[in-house]
């Protein structure tokens, strides 16, 4: 008999940035291999409240959420109080082998009160800064509040997944040691029925891409301050892909640089553009300040992108000095302006592409087909 899943996250495509994109092609993988997989989300005035593909239902609750790219606490209370409610309804008379929820909270949060009152056992993904203390720079009072609520939903699951050996550390860290067996790694991945490269498209002009919600967090600025570093000793173009609270301050800054005629801004782009992107660029950047496994590292790179991103998380794991991207320490505009202009004269100006195996050997390793078949078996084997 086909596993019941149910699936909980505040933010599913084409809402929210990484964790959402995740969500689609764990719950669309595990579809298309036998789950019946319903997902419970937020939904907006433009999205059907319930749909039917195959063997996946998408129920989109009205809870408050004014931007597509970002929520707020008090929109996550929101989408929280509508999915008590709607589930406690729900569950009277569908029935669940397994929930899977998203962030700590909310996912978790009413994955725990199911557990408690329906009975329903879950598991939890965690996407990086919803464990404390992974990301404490930004989000310290955030775990201090919340930190005996999360606890709870941490020790109450079944399994906990994790994208990486930092997570994973911090994770065991705040469950204690004899809880860390049930905190298990499963890598993000990309999906390969899309992202691909093709040099034909590669265009002739020096084109960095950045990918990304405009947020401190990915630290744009750290790459518009090397940009400008740049601009008039190298022929640079910046695609800025993603859009969020920072844009205003970001485009204050290129018109205050006179940099206007470098910088881009393209806001929120579906596949299909960010996959001409990919393709045409000569070099990704991310400079992120923490990742959980970011997505954006993961597909550009499956494009045959060199990318040069920062030591948090996978990227050590994902990125081999000189090969297929260089690593930059945090905050360190000087140094990626340093590494952007040595592409462009050693790599960029003769024509480089990624060595065929360096791509064959990331490619096999993070195909989301693959990554599906882990979450399965962790699925199957719970007692």
């Amino acid at each position: 008999m086909a596993m019941k899943l149910l699936v909980l996250n505040y933010e599913y495509p084409p809402l929210g940035g990484g964790a959402g994109v995740i969500s689609q092609y764990i719950s669309e993988g595990l579809a298309a291999i036998g789950y019946k997989v319903t997902v419970v989300t937020t939904g907006t005035d433009n999205l059907p409240d319930d749909t039917q593909t195959g063997l996946l239902r998408i129920i989109r609750l009205p809870a408050r959420r004014k931007f597509s790219y970002r929520s707020n606490p008090l929109e996550m209370w929101s989408w929280m109080r509508l999915a008590n409610r709607f589930l406690n309804l729900h569950l009277k008379t569908e029935k669940y082998d397994l929930c899977f929820a998203n962030f700590s909270i909310p996912g978790g949060l009413v994955a725990l009160n199911m557990f408690r009152h329906k009975g329903l056992p879950y598991t939890l993904i965690s996407h990086g800064h919803d464990i404390p203390w992974f990301f404490p720079r930004q989000m310290f009072w955030y775990h201090l509040m919340l930190y005996h609520t999360i606890r709870h939903v941490v020790l109450n699951s079944r399994l906990n997944f994790v994208q990486s050996d930092e997570m994973k550390r911090n994770i065991d860290a705040f469950t204690g040691s004899v809880f860390s067996s049930k905190n298990v790694i499963v890598p993000n991945g990309w999906n390969g029925s899309v992202f691909a490269p093709d040099y034909s498209k590669r265009s002739s002009e020096f084109v960095v891409l950045f990918t990304g919600r405009l947020v401190k967090q990915k630290d744009p600025f750290t790459l518009l301050k090397a940009i400008r570093m740049l601009n008039g000793k190298i022929p640079v173009r910046l695609h800025i892909m993603g859009d969020g609270p920072l844009r205003k301050k970001m485009e204050a800054f290129v018109e205050k640089h006179h940099l206007t005629e470098v910088c881009q801004f393209y806001g929120w782009v579906g596949k299909d553009e960010m996959l001409v992107q990919y393709q045409s660029a000569a070099l990704t950047v991310l400079p992120s300040l923490s990742e959980g496994m970011s997505i954006a590292t993961l597909e550009a790179l499956a494009c045959g992108q060199y990318v040069i991103a920062t030591k948090v998380s996978n990227n050590e794991a994902l990125i081999s000095e000189g090969k297929n991207g260089n690593l930059i320490e945090i905050g360190n505009h000087t140094q990626l302006a340093e590494l952007i202009q040595g592409f462009y004269h050693t790599k960029f100006m003769k024509g480089f592409r990624i060595d065929e195996h360096e791509l064959h050997r990331y490619r096999t390793q993070y195909n989301w087909s693959d990554i599906v078949k882990q979450y399965d078996r962790y699925f199957v084997s719970l007692p």
